[in-house]
């Protein structure tokens, strides 16, 4: 009985397992073939399949691995400075940068890019003009090469006026504001003028300036801004006034040649000269000409400085070379020399040389009066005398690494009744180097002098 159930059990297994595979066959037939051709040799056998199911899904349908946190590479900080290629294209500060040109290459162009922003919208756009008549700028004005003011024209600019340079298309020549004729600028202290290149960061020599040209009308600017300029204003044969003139980031603020300029409540700054005077007359009063390689610079001709701050110069506040000059309640400090004027003559009065990293004046051949003042705690001498004629007196010396004097040449300079740091004649006459006596006598006699410091030295 058991042999009986056991056969039949064998063969009912037989035919269901014949009706699976039979099913699974006629259903891959119906979307896919089941044998290969390699597999041909088999049909019309009977053939055995065993199925098994696998436990773990198919690999399509497999999670990916799952990864820690831990093990992601995290990024490195970088050390080191940025390789320099990575880095922007700076224009240097004395380069034009309108030189830049397109360099041409087999696949096309490759523009060296300037990096500084340039403004490019305008209320006004001019392009290489010349003005015969009187023309008024207001609002945003841009201007394409050069503007020439006729001699019979006026261009007035309003308040709050912003004017911007460019080149010509095509052309390598800096734009200029030329004025034959007048120019009368009225910015004012809430609305001033502003008068540069196209580039919101200025740069020195980024456009060419202001140029007055034979020009000997009123010409005024008056609270006007000028940024990035070859020259702030250059003047030929010609005149002209200004209050409250910002000159910045210019290789010369100011140029003049046989010309006469009147300056009050201006500065000037951050140029590589601030003014420079040749044949001409300058009046500078409440001004400041500071952070320049050189303050003012001037050949034969006639300056006064009243209430002028002429600091932190690279080399000297003030250099002159057969000049007239009036000095007068002025201050001239941290500067490598504070002035150094050679032939000419003129008068120092209540100016103060303080903290210069050499002497605090140096005269040269210069005939010369100075009276209250100061010259204190410059890292050289106070004061230095080479062949120079004249006096001072009533003036304070003091706390001079160098000495407080020395006297380099064969002229008599009085240096009678000034305070000299001291009440005591040794020390006095320790801190004052004369390298030519005539006999037992000073070239720079200081007997007799004051014994305290003068309540009228600055």
């Amino acid at each position: 009985m058991t042999s009986i159930k056991t056969t039949y059990y064998q063969n009912f297994k037989r035919a269901v397992r014949s009706v699976v595979l039979a099913g699974l066959f006629l259903s891959a037939t119906g979307c896919q073939q089941l044998f290969h051709t390699a597999d041909a040799p088999l049909k019309g056998q009977a053939v055995t399949v065993s199925m098994t199911v696998p436990e773990k899904p198919l690999p399509a349908s497999k999670l990916l691995p799952q990864v820690s946190t831990q093990e992601i590479p995290q990024p490195q900080p970088m050390n080191g400075n940025l390789d320099s290629r990575l880095l922007p294209t700076q224009v240097p500060a004395f380069i034009d940068p309108f030189a830049l040109k397109l360099s041409s290459e087999s696949e096309g162009f490759k523009q060296t890019r300037v990096t500084r922003d340039q403004v490019i919208k305008a209320d006004t756009v001019l392009s290489g003009k010349t003005v015969a008549e009187d023309m008024v700028l207001r609002g945003t004005v841009l201007i394409k090469g050069s503007l020439v003011i006729a001699p019979q024209a006026t261009l007035r600019i309003d308040p709050g006026t912003i004017v911007r340079f460019a080149p010509a298309t095509g052309s390598e020549e800096l734009p200029r504001l030329v004025i034959q004729g007048r120019i009368v600028a009225s910015g004012t202290v809430l609305q001033p003028i502003v008068i540069g290149s196209v580039f919101r960061e200025s740069a020195a020599g980024d456009w060419g300036g202001i140029v007055l040209l034979n020009s000997e009308k009123k010409n005024s600017l008056d609270h006007c801004r000028i940024e990035g300029s070859q020259s702030g204003i250059e003047a030929h044969f010609s005149r002209f006034s200004g209050r409250g003139l910002s000159i910045t980031h210019a290789r010369a603020g100011i140029i003049l040649f046989d010309s006469e300029a009147s300056l009050q409540g201006s500065t000037i700054n951050r140029c590589d000269t601030g003014c420079k005077l040749s044949d001409s007359e300058l009046d500078l009063r409440d001004s400041t000409v500071r952070e320049n390689r050189l303050g003012i610079v001037a050949q034969r001709s006639s300056f006064t400085l009243n209430s002028v701050n002429i600091a932190y110069n690279s080399q000297e506040g003030v250099l002159t070379d057969q000049c007239r000059f009036k000095l007068s309640g002025s201050q001239f400090t941290h500067n490598r020399c504070g002035i150094k004027l050679t032939g000419g003559d003129g008068q120092i009065f209540l100016c103060r040389f303080f903290k210069n990293r050499e002497n605090g004046v140096e005269l040269a051949q210069v005939r010369i009066r100075i009276t209250n003042s100061t010259f204190s705690q410059n890292t050289g001498f106070g004061m230095v005398l080479e062949n120079a004629r004249g006096s001072i007196v009533g003036s304070a010396f003091s706390d001079n690494r160098g000495g407080n004097l020395q006297n380099r040449g064969s002229e008599l300079f009085a240096a009678l009744l000034n305070w000299w740091g001291s009440s005591d004649e040794r020390s006095i006459a320790a801190g004052i180097v004369d390298q030519d006596r005539m006999g037992a006598t000073l070239r720079v006699p200081f007997m007799p002098f004051l014994k305290e410091r003068p309540a009228t030295a600055p």
